[in-house]
């Protein structure tokens, strides 16, 4: 967009006659040769900057990653991460694969960095309850003392079916249970159900 509008401001000032606007390379090409050397200048300039930007701009998640497996709600990427179109948030593909303490769960989503992202974090109990499904049955394997059948989209991959939550607000620990559904769970039971971390990010 900002190409074409030099471009475009350019030419007004070569149809105006008001040539002193133009940088002198093209004063001079246009006193001499005409508008179309300049014309050539101009669109040779603003390619070259197009693609120098190009190239010195580190690379973005959204540029690299692909899409490897979609459905009407989920579309799961290369990089580890999976968009819930249903709600616009993006979920790690995977959780962390261990039992994990609540305060541990926390430290694990804030610096959770999966498609190159920074701004990962702890979902909400509202986030994990919309995440549920008790149509969908996951066949990921479970681990040793956890059982299988975790209701969410075979998208995302948990090995033990309590995931932590925060509010956002209090220290308070909870986990939702997605194979036992929507309840008040909280960490009295840690030993027994090994809640994972699950981190989550807003696109916006």
């Amino acid at each position: 967009m900002k190409g074409a509008l030099m471009f475009a401001r350019y030419f007004h000032a070569f149809y105006s006659k008001k040539q002193e606007n133009l940088p002198a390379p093209l004063r001079l090409c246009a006193g001499h040769l005409g508008c179309g050397c300049a014309a050539l200048i101009i669109s040779a300039i603003l390619w070259a900057g197009c693609v120098t930007n190009s190239q010195s701009s580190p690379s973005t998640a959204s540029q690299t990653r692909v899409v490897v497996a979609q459905d009407s709600r989920f579309v799961a990427y290369s990089d580890g991460t999976v968009l819930d179109m249903a709600t616009g948030l993006m979920w790690a593909a995977k959780d962390n694969g261990n039992p994990i303490t609540w305060d541990e769960a926390k430290s694990y989503c804030a610096n959770y960095r999966a498609g190159g992202y920074t701004n990962w974090r702890m979902p909400t109990l509202d986030e994990l309850t919309a995440l549920y499904d008790p149509k969908v049955s996951n066949n990921t394997p479970p681990a040793a003392g956890c059982e299988g059948g975790c209701h969410l989209t075979r998208f995302i991959h948990l090995n033990c079916c309590p995931v932590w939550w925060w509010n956002g607000l209090d220290e308070v620990p909870g986990f939702f249970h997605f194979r036992l559904g929507p309840s008040d769970w909280s960490d009295d039971s840690l030993s027994t159900f090994h809640p994972r971390a699950l981190p989550v990010r807003n696109m916006q």
